[in-house]
């Protein structure tokens, strides 16, 4: 059975439970979610072992990922079938699928999915940031540099190829290059890197100077270059000095300062700029970094991107916006719209404090501070785990027999994702 889909903002409680961060991304259909004491709780899809439970069960709601018990975390990413780990004390694990090296080089060859979070090394100064993508993953250390790993498709991992090689001698057999344990990302090294973002296919990075950097798949203008090339290397955004950036699945954007042809950084307000297919396919691509005038004279404090819808937290609203949403991604409730190509503010959520926005394929994820009147006031969602307790699917059944003040969510989305 699948759950219905939930069309606008619903409490997700966790008994005795103080959330601090929460994880899911533009190519993912699972959550993810760390009390402020550091224990872990997965739930979404399961088809690989992503969610560290030690098998392919989807998990209708937040369940505690034991393998992860005296080890707290402080952060994690999610990319399509796999997940990131971060510990407070720097330590990094992975889980899920493995057979393009996204959980690191101690997953066991001998199958293709680690469904227990095991140790990536080869970070000697910790790990101090995670991004995922639909296949590879980015790691900023805690000196600022920036590494990469998982498969090489598209260039996504900046070191200069997109691995593309034919597998077979007697036809055409195209692959991929994988890397299983994290490289520096040449172009970078020397930069004190501060944040990082995954698409599906392509990578994004921002420096301490606000320097953004993209490469990996350039259709639709996802890079911001002006062009619909693929980068194999990171390469800066001129005309943009970023505090922070994140990728949709076709789309981009960053909050941030303007910067004159003369060189000079605009200190005005920061802004929102995006990159891509940010409208409906029926409308142009924005080839650069472009300002999204529907929010002006806002100050965007949380920022995340699903697959082609985005969510702001903004003052005291939370505004959200995407073409072709169909699952209620957008919060706009019951008798509301289901998609929007311009910004339109989730009325149920006005006023409330959002500290943290996360998007996934089709549902959105908002940690917000728990108000009398505003989200005590949202209805309470109870996940019932018999409708959604067995395998993700057929092979990832197949796949289990051979590997083994007071906060609360304010979750918006359906349980129907597309793949």
């Amino acid at each position: 059975k699948s759950a219905p889909n939930l069309m606008g903002p619903c409490r997700l409680v966790l008994p005795g439970v103080k959330v601090a961060f929460v994880a899911t991304s533009s190519c993912s259909s699972h959550c993810i979610a760390l009390s402020a004491s550091g224990a872990a709780y997965a739930w979404g899809r399961n088809q690989c072992g992503q969610l560290g439970l030690g098998d392919t069960l989807t998990r209708a709601g937040p369940t505690e990922v034991t393998a992860l018990q005296g080890t707290p975390l402080s952060a994690a990413a999610t990319g399509k079938h796999h997940t990131l780990w971060l510990g407070a004390e720097g330590d990094l694990f992975a889980s899920g699928s493995s057979k393009e090296g996204c959980v690191g080089p101690s997953a066991d060859k001998r199958r293709e999915m680690e469904a227990t979070p095991v140790a990536v090394p080869g970070l000697a100064a910790g790990a101090a940031y995670v991004a995922a993508g639909g296949a590879h993953n980015l790691v900023i250390d805690r000196e600022g540099t920036l590494w990469a790993f998982g498969s090489s498709e598209c260039g996504v991992l900046g070191n200069g190829t997109d691995g593309q090689y034919n597998k077979s001698d007697s036809s055409i057999k195209l692959a991929y290059a994988t890397e299983a344990a994290p490289l520096k990302v040449p172009k970078l090294a020397g930069r004190k890197m501060v944040h990082a973002a995954c698409g599906p296919q392509h990578s994004a990075a921002v420096d301490e100077e606000g320097r953004c950097f993209t490469w990996g798949c350039g259709g639709y203008g996802r890079l911001g270059h002006k062009d619909q090339k693929d980068a194999w290397t990171p390469a800066e955004l001129p005309g943009l000095r970023a505090t922070r950036v994140v990728c949709g699945s076709a789309f981009t954007a960053a909050t941030g300062h303007a910067v004159l042809h003369s060189g000079v950084v605009c200190a005005s307000s920061s802004s929102l700029y995006m990159w891509g297919r940010v409208k409906s396919a029926s409308q142009n691509c924005w080839m650069s970094p472009t300002v999204e005038q529907d929010l002006s004279g806002w100050k965007v404090q949380a920022l995340a991107c699903g697959s082609v819808h985005t969510v702001v937290g903004a003052d005291s609203s939370v505004i959200s916006w995407g073409p072709a949403c169909s699952c209620g991604e957008l919060g706009y409730g019951e008798l509301g719209p289901k998609s929007s190509a311009r910004p339109k503010k989730v009325d149920l959520l006005e006023g409330a404090h959002v500290a943290q926005v996360a998007c996934g394929l089709a549902h959105t994820l908002l940690l917000a501070a728990t108000d009398s009147a505003i989200t005590d006031a949202l209805p309470e969602w109870k996940p019932v785990q018999g409708a959604a307790s067995g395998p993700s699917d057929a092979a990832g059944g197949a796949a289990a027999k051979g590997g083994a003040p007071k906060k609360t969510i304010a979750k918006k989305g359906g349980g129907k994702a597309k793949k």
